[in-house]
């Protein structure tokens, strides 16, 4: 009898350790809008990388802020060099998929054509990140948010994806044309919802916040940027990245950060937008990506398709390429399922 509940007890054991090798995320979820822990902001950029991106780098830099970037495949091939700047800068790379295409409508129209679209436009955007920065996301972000479908949520937690989304925008996107002629207006009603949600509404030892912002507007980068960070900052958030937000790793392979106990704040001094285009990247010093991420592929070369080809390198990585299919949490789950199968034989043959 004794054995038995030996026995016993490897089995509950060995199939706790299964479920809990899965991660502390759930793949797809489509009601991932906060992070984990109160008094923290991830700070998150989608659509690029684009022609501002190395000021948005070095504004980021100069603010002591690391952010994530939610790229489109096909601006990384437009912007080839960007995703290793952002990669060495200690900020996160994320996936937004290829093109843009908003999923839900066409998972509607034709599921079995759409769920091939939604395959492919991920797998392009993985394998450009890998030939580009020697890394494959584990953190996906649907355009326009549109993830509910279930055969679309079926895709990305077959490919192992953290659907991930937000609870504070500033619908930069909306003050484009004011953006042209009052660039000052335009900011000040971009920062309307932190201003409501974030700095008058929220408490830090409660609250934790998403925040989205795109990198494609002059102002929204080069004015915006700043004024969000200070007075977030002033608020008392500390400003992370995604995975250390939800705490599951960042790259395929790679081991989620632990939460920072002793956080440098951010710098609030006022500085002076960087100005035009064609401005350095940030400059060297900048703190290394967290622990455990794969190091960036050397020697790898862009693509040089045009912008809206997809492109699947092959063979410009070194070293061995991980799968995105088999993270280390499920090899783990496997092993670990494999020890209460072992276990159960061995309680059934007493």
């Amino acid at each position: 009898m004794k054995a038995n509940t030996t026995v016993l007890i490897s089995i509950l054991s060995a199939l706790f350790m299964a479920n809990s090798a899965r991660g502390q995320v759930p793949y797809a979820s489509d009601s991932i809008m906060k992070c984990k822990m109160p008094g923290v902001v991830a700070y998150t950029f989608d659509d690029g990388p684009a022609e501002f991106n190395d000021q948005l780098l070095a504004i980021l830099a100069r603010k002591n802020v690391k952010a994530s970037f939610f790229v489109l495949g096909e601006r990384l091939n437009e912007f080839p060099q960007q995703a290793k700047k952002i990669y060495d800068a200690g900020h996160v790379l994320a996936s937004h998929t290829y093109s843009h295409k908003v999923l839900d409508p066409l998972f509607k129209q034709d599921e079995i054509k759409t769920r091939q679209l939604a395959e492919k436009e991920m797998k392009d955007t993985s394998d450009l990140l890998f030939t580009q920065a020697g890394v494959r996301p584990n953190y996906m972000r649907p355009p326009q948010g549109e993830c509910g479908h279930p055969a679309c949520r079926q895709v990305m937690a077959e490919q192992k994806y953290v659907v991930t989304h937000w609870n504070v925008d500033t619908n930069d996107w909306r003050y484009e044309a004011m953006g042209k002629n009052d660039k000052a207006n335009a900011t000040k009603n971009a920062m309307e919802e932190i201003t409501d949600k974030i700095i008058n509404k929220s408490d830090p030892t409660k609250d934790s916040f998403i925040i989205l912002q795109h990198e494609l507007l002059d102002w929204s980068v080069n004015m915006l940027t700043e004024r969000l960070i200070d007075e977030v900052g002033k608020k008392g958030y500390r400003f992370v990245t995604i995975d250390e937000c939800l705490g599951t790793a960042a790259y395929v392979g790679g081991t989620a950060p632990p939460p920072t106990t002793n956080p440098v704040p951010p710098t609030t001094n006022p500085t002076t937008p960087a100005p035009g285009t064609g401005n350095p990247a940030p400059g060297t010093g900048n703190p290394a990506p967290g622990t455990g991420n794969p190091a960036p592929g050397t020697g790898n070369t862009a693509p040089g398709t045009p912008s809206g080809n997809i492109a699947v390198p092959s063979g410009a990585s070194t070293g061995p390429e991980p799968e995105k299919t088999q993270s280390g949490a499920s090899i783990q789950q496997i092993g670990a399922w494999a020890m209460g199968a072992a276990a159960l034989a061995s309680y059934l043959l007493l």
